[in-house]
């Protein structure tokens, strides 16, 4: 049940050569910068764009084989698009505005367990100006999945929100992935939406595919040098929570062998459960040995592997946990020289802040 997928197409002043598959289950982010092919490899799967040639196969059904003339129309691919803006029908009821198209029968059990696990269920009689920007893309998310598609398309569907609106939605997407049995491909140019959502990052570059392969992959990989400026530094690792502290209000989380101490407050009743954590460069410190007095929890021995010179004052140092992962550190040259770091030295990594997600790994 693979996506897959590889055209070429020619526009005024840009070359598209992309090539790639996409997994059966799970959440692919696309990611890129302006320009780079993420509207355009969209626009091939759903069928709004027709290559200069190519092919795209989907549960071994072909939607478009230029070779053979092959070119199933939008109406007939079974995929959904959710875009930036809602595009929900302004003079229609939500209620309407979710059943235009669907294939569900008005208030079916279907019906109900998307309105309720998006919220939206108390909106059915209002008309979208009513509505908040969170709520209308809500109910654009639902009315697209209502159509009964087997794979769906999200055109950067945050992109028009402001900050606490798009992490009101990020909060029911991180649910709604855990329900659908679809493989849904997410375009976005934000790295906390890839962190809170995604499985697997498929990174363009001028028209063709840097990379492909788990979120923890490719962001902990040499893709970095493509990311957004002051975003790229960084670690996204894998962590079990696990007992807490007791005495204080902290909670251990396991990573490569190694334990985290972090704030208890948002972990209740989730024991045991994985969760993302990412870890910024400019967070991580490093000592040649662990100090006595020091108010920093998260002290963790690490091989130096890599030093990097960002420029005239600063370096960036890769700092191994395991043969698999690594977290990185900005240290002032003058601190890297003074230290006499080189590579393959063992170290001490101190860890002052971290980051979550809320998705919980387990069940992606």
């Amino acid at each position: 049940m693979t996506l897959r997928f590889s055209f070429k197409h020619q526009f005024d002043n840009q070359s598209f050569v992309i090539q790639g598959e996409i997994p059966s289950k799970g959440v692919t982010a696309v990611f890129g910068r302006s320009g780079s092919g993420k509207s355009t490899l969209l626009n091939v799967l759903c069928g709004l764009l027709s290559p200069d040639r190519g092919e795209v196969t989907f549960k071994e059904s072909r939607l478009l084989d230029t070779e053979q003339g092959i070119n199933v129309p939008v109406w007939n691919r079974k995929i959904a698009v959710v875009f930036q803006d809602a595009r929900l029908f302004p003079h229609l009821s939500i209620f309407d505005n979710l059943l235009f198209g669907s294939q569900s029968k008005a208030q079916n059990e279907r019906f109900k367990e998307l309105t309720t696990l998006l919220g939206i269920s108390h909106l059915l009689d209002s008309k979208p100006n009513k509505l908040s920007g969170g709520e209308r893309q809500r109910v654009a998310i639902a009315r697209a999945l209502l159509s009964d598609p087997e794979l769906l398309l999200m055109d950067e569907p945050l992109a028009s929100l402001d900050l606490p609106r798009k992490r009101e939605v990020m909060h029911y997407l991180n649910q709604l992935t855990d329900k659908i049995d679809i493989p849904i491909v997410y375009v976005t140019h934000s790295l906390e939406e890839i962190m809170h959502l995604a499985d697997n990052l498929l990174v363009l570059e001028t028209g063709k595919v840097a990379d492909f392969g788990t979120v923890e992959h490719v962001w902990n990989g040499d893709s970095l040098a493509l990311w957004q400026e002051g975003e790229q530094h960084s670690a996204l690792l894998t962590a079990k929570v696990s007992e807490r502290h007791p005495k204080y209000a902290m909670r251990k989380m396991k990573v490569a062998g190694h334990a985290l101490w972090v704030p208890d407050q948002q972990f209740e009743n989730k024991h045991n459960e994985c969760m993302r954590i990412r870890i910024d460069a400019r967070d991580v410190s490093v000592t040649l040995s662990p100090v006595a007095g020091s108010s920093i929890r998260n002290v963790i021995p690490v091989q130096l592997i890599d030093i990097e010179k960002l420029n005239d004052h600063s370096c960036l140092l890769t700092l191994a946990l395991n043969e698999e992962l690594a977290l990185k550190s900005i240290l002032t040259q003058w601190a890297t020289d003074e230290l006499k770091l080189q590579k393959g030295n063992r170290v001490y990594a101190q860890i002052k802040g971290v980051s979550f997600t809320q998705q919980n790994l387990a069940t992606h």
